[in-house]
């Protein structure tokens, strides 16, 4: 609760940018009186989104999100019949990005195998989306 209560008064102190990442822990440690550790952690995505980058980053966050949800709206090719990214996951997109936001809420979501699972699959779902416009697959090189 000390970490919260420290997290949310350096929030009220600069909301709009925050702090920065590599200024937050040391405030963290100035504010934080009685525990003697290293590092201090929120477990909470949103409350560290906005004391290291403020409301401005809060706000592409949840642009981030919004896109991520927006990834389903798509309607599936028709030769897609029985494809991993068919109709019924599709339907389950959703389901899985309100599961990472709730946990968002519980610990901070850095865990790489948890966003390289997720955004995998939500750059498949996009390539998916261009090759339903048109617009076919582009190689680098």
């Amino acid at each position: 609760m000390v970490v919260y209560e420290a997290g949310w008064q350096m929030f009220l102190d600069k909301p709009l940018t925050g702090w920065g990442a590599s200024r937050m822990q040391p405030e963290l440690q100035k504010r934080i009186a009685g525990f003697h550790q290293d590092a201090f952690f929120m477990h909470n995505t949103y409350l560290e989104v906005v004391v290291e980058h403020g409301l401005l980053g809060l706000a592409l966050y949840a642009w981030m999100v919004i896109g991520l949800l927006r990834l389903a709206r798509k309607r599936v090719p028709e030769d897609s019949d029985g494809d991993f990214l068919d109709g019924p996951f599709r339907a389950l997109w959703p389901i899985l990005v309100a599961v990472y936001m709730v946990n968002a809420s519980f610990v901070v979501m850095n865990y790489q195998f948890v966003n390289g699972l997720l955004f995998t699959l939500a750059g498949m779902l996009a390539a998916q989306n261009r090759r339903v416009e048109g617009g076919g697959y582009v190689l680098a090189g």
